[in-house]
């Protein structure tokens, strides 16, 4: 059996084939890769890049990589799936240009469309907790923005909006659905109730696999947010709860995994906050409410450095706007972490609250500090639900049971009779 892979990324296997940078994204699907070796299965993973100018084809470790040129659009992808001959196709990722192509292509009983966010209802949420100025039109921001390779909120949103269009016409030429969560179910049937929806979960990086959290009575008060450079991630919402925090908790630290705001000296700051506009209003919200000496931000962390930071920490938080199905959530599960996330899209298909850790509405101001605090006022309850969310995590991501359903739905799919109109 030969599966075809559309991907969103240039795995890593074929960008270091062809001396290109090696991009962090797609660790699940690399994982679900290996997880797949020793399977009666060929793999075909191609992906789009504008570093080709022709399709690059490389045979790597018993799997076929294909690198195909930006600029060839539906016929390139064409051409690679007439040469590859695959049995199936399965496109991860629903709002690009290629989903579309792909799904008019290939056979479409015999395609696989995999949800991973769903970028209609992360626009729509972006700029949730934020001032109403940050949609308003700033044609010289925006173009200053757009030549410094940033964006502002309003940008960041229309610009999902945009690929949320694209996203519904995926969906609506799709059969056959693959997703993890009820809330990404409930989309898909919104969308189209004739397809059919399959549920599996990922597998996640194997660092988080081994090891655990340990409760620690000496640890310094530290809470750990996994994102926080789009307001999407809701960062804002997390220094407006730090206040509350620190008065029951004078030295509680947050760590940020990611890039602090950019510091300029007295003369430029303004201009930089006003040109970088979310990582600015942190900056200057930090400041105005006396919190910013208890922010860190960690910089862009390996797997192994975010393991650390995980343990080191006394809770995990989540507080986006909206989420599928984050793994920096599964991850701090799978380690058994006191675990608190904002109640939106399919997290609560993850974590029941008060089992396994703790839900807050994001919208709800002080609900926030409040789940926070009562994870650090019971240490011993926080420790409990860790372990809950631990054992959970375990069953929920397990890669030999992940590989053997994909087996299964791969060989169901390939039995599955073409229906003409």
């Amino acid at each position: 059996m030969t599966v075809f892979w559309l991907l969103n990324f240039l795995p890593p296997p074929m960008a270091r084939a062809l001396d290109l940078p090696v991009q962090a994204s797609g660790s699940w699907v690399m994982a679900l890769q290996q997880a797949l070796e020793g399977q009666p299965v060929r793999l075909v993973l191609c992906a789009y890049s504008p570093a080709v100018s022709e399709t690059q084809r490389r045979e790597i470790g018993g799997a076929v990589y294909l690198a195909l040129p930006a600029a060839g659009g539906k016929e390139a992808l064409q051409a690679a799936l007439a040469a590859e001959q695959p049995d199936l196709l399965q496109i991860f990722g629903t709002e690009n240009d290629h989903a579309v192509w792909a799904l008019e292509s290939f056979a479409p009983q015999k395609t696989l469309l995999y949800i991973q966010g769903l970028a209609g209802p992360c626009g729509e949420h972006m700029a949730d907790g934020l001032p109403p100025r940050f949609l308003r039109r700033q044609r010289l921001k925006e173009l200053l923005a757009a030549k410094t390779g940033g964006a502002t909120v309003r940008q960041l949103r229309e610009g999902l909006l945009e690929k949320g269009e694209a996203e519904k016409k995926a969906f609506l030429l799709a059969r056959n659905l693959l997703g993890r969560t009820e809330w990404d179910k409930a989309f898909a049937a919104s969308v189209n109730p004739s397809a059919r929806y399959y549920k599996l979960n990922e597998i996640l990086r194997p660092a988080f696999y081994q090891g655990g959290w340990q409760r620690d009575v000496l640890r310094r008060p530290r809470i750990f947010v996994s994102q926080g450079n789009i307001p999407l991630k809701g960062l804002h919402r997390v220094i407006e709860a730090l206040p509350a925090i620190a008065a029951r908790y004078p030295d509680v630290q947050v760590d940020v995994a990611g890039w602090p705001p950019p510091q300029k000296g007295a003369l430029l700051q303004p201009v930089m906050n006003w040109l970088a506009e979310y990582s600015g209003y942190l900056d200057s919200l930090a400041r105005r409410l006396g919190v910013a000496d208890r922010i860190r931000y960690t910089g862009v962390l390996s797997a192994d450095a975010m393991k650390t930071c995980f343990l080191q920490s006394s809770v995990f938080l989540m507080p986006s706007s909206v989420e599928n199905s984050p793994n920096s959530l599964g991850e701090a599960m799978l380690l058994g972490m006191p675990c608190a996330a904002a109640n939106v899209g399919g997290i609560p298909s993850m974590l029941e609250s008060g089992k396994e850790g703790l839900l807050f509405d994001p919208a709800q101001p002080g609900q926030l500090a409040e789940t926070v605090l009562t994870l650090l006022d019971d240490p011993i309850a926080a420790e409990a639900m860790g372990k809950a969310a631990r054992a959970r995590a375990l069953a929920d991501h397990d890669p030999k049971a992940i590989a053997a359903a994909q087996m299964a739905l791969y060989h169901q799919l390939c039995e599955a009779k073409e229906v003409r109109p």
